[in-house]
């Protein structure tokens, strides 16, 4: 019995082996045709032989080239459809580093302005606005550093956030 597995695991792998030296050329060629770049289409090649080999038993009996020709064109269009998905993420991607750069460059410009508009405002306009938002002292406590009420530190703010809005914004409140 154990010659005769060992027979028709010979023969199986002769077979194998014709179809492989008969057949690999064109496959690739067949590949190449479809994804248009020598590795790529060697790998399909390789792959669509090796998936034969493992299902070489369930395949007895079968048209094997029809359907090794089969196999390469579908793991092709598999390849190009992944190309696509990657592509599509890859133009999402420089889209979305393109708004980021768009984005960051308006920021700059906005800083650029609140720094104008700051040294723009009055001495003791400018010195309430540092307290309240840089050093985040609330009214009262400003009003105790500056010796000012806390009714004048909130006309300050008033008066500089008023400011801000049309400078930066073009709009007067």
């Amino acid at each position: 019995m154990l010659s005769k597995r060992h027979t028709i695991q010979e023969n199986k792998e002769k077979a194998f082996e014709e179809l492989f030296r008969k057949n690999y050329s064109r496959a690739f060629y067949y590949a190449l045709d479809w994804v248009g770049d020598e590795e790529t289409a060697k790998d399909v090649a390789g792959d669509c032989f090796g998936e034969m080999w493992k299902q070489y038993d369930r395949l007895a009996g079968m048209e094997l080239e029809p359907y090794l020709f089969r196999m390469v064109k579908n793991r092709c269009l598999n390849v190009l459809k992944h190309r696509a998905v990657e592509a599509g993420y890859r133009d999402e991607a420089m889209l979305k580093m393109e708004l980021i750069e768009e984005d960051g460059d308006w920021h700059e410009e906005m800083l650029e302005k609140v720094d104008e508009a700051i040294e723009a405002l009055n001495p003791q306009t400018r010195r309430v606005l540092e307290l309240c938002y840089f050093q985040g002292k609330k009214y009262a406590e400003a009003a105790e550093v500056l010796g000012i009420s806390a009714n004048t530190v909130h006309k300050h703010i008033s008066k500089a956030m008023a400011f801000l809005r049309e400078v930066l914004f073009n709009k007067k409140y």
